[in-house]
């Protein structure tokens, strides 16, 4: 189940929310799980945070370690890498939800001849950057191992970057994204092309937005995008009953956005722009050490 947002997001920066977002409803409500555990049964009040490098960056953009350290984070693991056992210590897994990562979360909890123990204690928490797929899912559920340990399971809608306070972007590197944007003659969606739309999901989710959506109607990309868009957004709205968006009638003064979904020929002008912003030109003309 997806958090809600607790304040109006027209008030904050998208920054700010994203960072509440991360503290609030991922690090304090699992920090508040392991407090209530360990007074039970005893145990260290401190967890170790285990990242995927989707995730790293994701947190690296809007939060620290010294914030993380006041949730009682003790340390910050790299889910590739081999990593030290924290057997008195809670895990908590914050990945981009893939095959490849869940596989490592498992593997962490199947036992094998060569392992002495689990790698850490007995509450598990799991947190994901997007939608989990049922077929993923189901991975979670032959795990016995992890499905006993398991405090809390939550997709948290934040697979995108908060570069700065009113902007994001997608992280997306692959070299084959324009060729298959522009170039595909493909009236179908891509793999690519459903990735981009969920990632503009979460952002909507994150912002609480559950927009109206415009585009230019004689264009194949433009229509393309806008409907899978509106598609998946009409499902994680269906989905999840608790989720508010402004504009829904029960949230006084707020109104719903209009999303524009436009090609980059309706915009010729941006990509010669040289610098948008001050410190832009800042760093570009004083030398700068």
């Amino acid at each position: 189940m997806p958090s809600t947002g607790k304040k109006s997001s027209k008030t904050q920066s998208l920054r700010d929310i994203v960072q509440q977002h991360l503290l609030e409803d991922v690090f304090q409500s699992s920090n508040d799980a392991v407090q209530k555990h360990n007074a039970s049964k005893g145990g260290s009040s401190w967890m170790v945070l285990v990242v995927d490098p989707e995730s790293l960056r994701v947190i690296s953009s809007s939060i620290g370690m010294y914030n993380l350290m006041e949730h009682h984070v003790s340390i910050v693991e790299h889910l590739m890498k081999k990593r030290a056992p924290f057997r008195d210590q809670a895990v908590l897994y914050f990945v981009e939800p893939n095959e490849k990562s869940l596989a490592r979360i498992i593997e962490d909890w199947t036992p094998s001849k060569g392992k002495k123990g689990p790698l850490y204690g007995d509450a598990v928490f799991l947190y994901f950057l997007g939608r989990l797929p049922d077929e993923l899912f189901g991975m979670i559920k032959k795990c016995k191992e992890l499905v006993k340990r398991v405090k809390v399971l939550k997709e948290v809608n934040l697979d995108f970057l908060t570069k700065e306070a009113h902007a994001y972007h997608f992280d997306m590197k692959d070299p084959s994204i324009y060729s298959d944007l522009y170039l595909s003659k493909s009236v179908t969606v891509s793999p690519l092309q459903d990735r981009m739309i969920s990632k503009l999901v979460t952002v909507c989710a994150t912002l609480n937005e559950y927009p109206h959506v415009r585009f230019p109607a004689k264009n194949p990309l433009c229509t393309t995008l806008a409907n899978h868009f509106q598609q998946k957004m009409n499902e994680f709205v269906g989905a999840n009953s608790t989720w508010w968006y402004n504009g829904d009638g029960v949230h006084p003064n707020s109104e719903r956005a209009t999303m524009l979904i436009m090609d980059r020929q309706d915009d010729c002008l941006s990509p010669l722009i040289h610098e948008f912003t001050y410190e832009a030109m800042v760093n570009d003309l004083p030398p700068i050490d």
